[in-house]
């Protein structure tokens, strides 16, 4: 009997001795997505979700997607009569009044040099404030999650966007959390419990609505330390899983990062996680994949980790040559094949497919 994607990538995850491998790249750029087509020489529409699935039909992967999180706690809105061409002037009314935010429009999302709202002990305040107010917005985030499983249905698997407490839920600058968890750490704490409360209020609406993997990530010891590993992200990562097992969901857990320590440390053992992804090889992660897969109990199903560079720059050759390692490296666990994080844009489309169709045969899917 024919399964959906979506059932096959579940059952994978929850009984891989039983199950088919799955092989699905992390989130495409949706011109990666949109070349592949053109190159397949197949229908191209204007919705990225549609093409994805379009795509995935064709070369025998399971899709998943991700939903965002922290911009449904935190609903800025912009003040076009208070900002320039050049500055954007947001708002968020609370309780406590109007929190502020004058950033660039062209903000690069993730960079050092991104503007955020967090700066002072006041912006941790309104912080907690907005967080108190998530449950005002109950129906607008039921209608986004309930939108976003009507259209992907049944043909690929959605992940909640990372609620990133130590990230403040990207509310700060990457560069500025060590300072203020430094001079600030009581409002700090303050501040990611708060998040931690309405990112659960969040995944109540999405579990029910259908999204089929609660999530977060952190940072590796590429900008960390062990020590504030353990003291700002794992214990809210452990009661997010801990949270999603009571309500009978599976957690995602996403690093990019320098993990080879903590898995070999054992600390990755403890996170609770159905799915560990990336696993990430050098030069972005450290992590040489067979012998990290070791060390990871054999519960745990990992995610990855075709390099990115290679895939966007290398030659088929090349990259038919890596899948093959990568199946063989993990020969024994469960693992889902993919890719070391986002595909980037400007891949080139015959490496996505040589990927997706290399893996494939190596299984002998």
């Amino acid at each position: 009997m024919s399964t959906s994607p979506r059932e096959r990538f579940l059952s994978y995850v929850r009984n891989p001795k039983e199950s088919a491998s799955v092989v699905s790249p992390f989130l495409p750029h949706p011109g990666v997505i949109r070349d592949a087509l053109a190159f397949l020489h197949l229908p191209i529409t204007e919705d990225p979700v549609r093409n994805e699935i379009l795509l995935s039909q064709e070369l025998g992967y399971e899709p998943m997607f991700m939903t965002d999180c922290s911009g449904l706690i935190f609903n800025w809105s912009t003040d076009e009569a208070r900002s320039t061409a050049d500055i954007a002037y947001r708002t968020i009314t609370t309780p406590k009044g109007e929190w502020t935010w004058r950033a660039p429009r062209k903000d690069i999302p993730w960079s050092d040099e991104a503007a955020c709202p967090v700066e002072s002990i006041h912006d941790h305040e309104m912080l907690v404030s907005v967080c108190e107010q998530v449950g005002e917005h109950e129906q607008e985030i039921r209608n986004y999650f309930r939108t976003w499983r009507q259209k992907v249905a049944e043909d690929g698997v959605i992940v909640l966007g990372h609620p990133h407490p130590s990230w403040l839920g990207c509310q700060i600058n990457p560069t500025n959390i060590f300072y203020h968890w430094n001079d600030w750490q009581d409002i700090f704490i303050r501040s990611m419990d708060a998040l931690f409360g309405a990112s659960l209020f969040v995944m109540s609406i999405a579990i029910k609505e259908g999204i089929d993997f609660m999530s977060d990530s952190s940072y590796g010891l590429e900008m960390t330390s062990p020590e504030l590993f353990a003291a700002m992200d794992l214990p809210y990562i452990r009661r997010f899983a801990e949270w999603t097992h009571r309500h009978d969901g599976l957690f995602w857990y996403h690093n990019c990062g320098f993990t080879s320590q903590f898995i070999r440390g054992g600390v990755f053992n403890t996170l609770g996680a159905d799915v560990i992804e990336t696993i990430a090889p050098p030069p972005e992660g450290d992590n040489d994949l067979a012998e990290s897969r070791r060390h990871i109990d054999r519960s745990i199903c990992t995610k990855g980790n075709l390099n990115l560079r290679l895939l966007r720059e290398g030659t088929t050759a090349e990259i038919a040559k890596e899948a093959q390692k990568i199946v063989s490296d993990v020969r024994g666990y469960a693992h889902i094949f993919s890719t070391a994080d986002g595909v980037l844009e400007g891949s080139r489309p015959e490496n996505f497919i040589t990927f997706v169709r290399s893996t494939r045969e190596t299984l002998g899917l």
